[in-house]
């Protein structure tokens, strides 16, 4: 797919009309929000919502180098709304005539949330993982790895209890857990019910205090991150209210 500049705003003068760039989309479903984009307040509807929330993952991308052409320079033809809303096939000319333009590929956005989607999660979390090491300066570099939020219900508790924690794997997290609880015997039983995938695990334990300041009145005093006495539904509402709110700060 050829990208070319607008006749208009917000294109900038000098890009109008020119042949920008060229990528190779896949059929990978993605979400906006896995992207740290930068945004305009017109972006958003009134609701608050991204327009576009939905798109393609790219596979490859580039940049056409100076000089770039002015489309017309290279097709005859009159690209109306439907090459700005859909996409317009070239013809064999056209794409001989761009496929000899000088290029470089460029680097994509791929967040973390996403490369898992695609790739899995273990590919992702060693594709952001730092060199072994036994130093502390080591140490410090795991909080850029990356990293789960989670939200485990206490199965057995006198009260409804939940466990609000962040782990580089929430279910080994939930395993051992469960080894310590022995609910095979009548102990507690730790279930994960909510899980959030993030970049770094400074992130992941950013939502994890978040959650934590907002219920600070529910945390139980012999664990301060157990919360009890509240409804898996007013967490789940907490949960999505900080969610989002983090999702918002890292677009801004």
């Amino acid at each position: 797919m050829v990208l070319v500049g607008t006749m208009g705003d917000p294109t900038n003068s000098s890009d109008q009309g020119r042949l920008l760039g060229m990528m190779e989309p896949t059929t990978k479903v993605v979400m906006s929000r896995d992207f740290e984009m930068h945004t305009r307040p017109e972006d958003f509807d009134e609701k608050g919502q991204y327009r576009w929330p939905y798109g393609l993952l790219n596979r490859k991308a580039w940049k056409f180098l100076e000089p770039r052409p002015l489309l017309n320079e290279l097709s005859a033809r009159r690209f109306y709304a439907d090459a700005a809303s859909g996409i317009v096939e070239l013809t064999g000319p056209e794409a001989a005539a761009i496929e000899r333009l000088p290029r470089e590929e460029v680097e994509l956005l791929a967040p973390t949330r996403v490369y898992a989607r695609v790739h899995g999660e273990d590919a992702a979390r060693r594709r952001g993982a730092p060199p072994p090491t036994t130093n502390r300066k080591g140490v410090m570099h795991l909080r850029a790895a990356a990293a789960y939020t989670y939200l485990m219900q206490i199965e057995g508790a006198a009260n409804e209890a939940y466990k609000v924690g962040w782990a580089f794997d929430y279910r080994t997290r939930e395993r051992d857990f469960n080894v310590a609880a022995l609910p095979q015997l009548g102990g507690l039983r730790y279930r994960t019910r909510l899980f959030e995938f993030w970049d770094t695990a400074r992130q992941a334990f950013g939502m994890e205090q978040a959650i934590l300041r907002h219920l600070d009145a529910a945390r139980h005093p012999a664990n301060r991150e157990v919360v009890y006495g509240v409804t898996y539904e007013k967490l789940e509402a907490v949960w999505i209210a900080h969610l989002q709110s983090m999702r918002r700060s890292a677009r801004n």
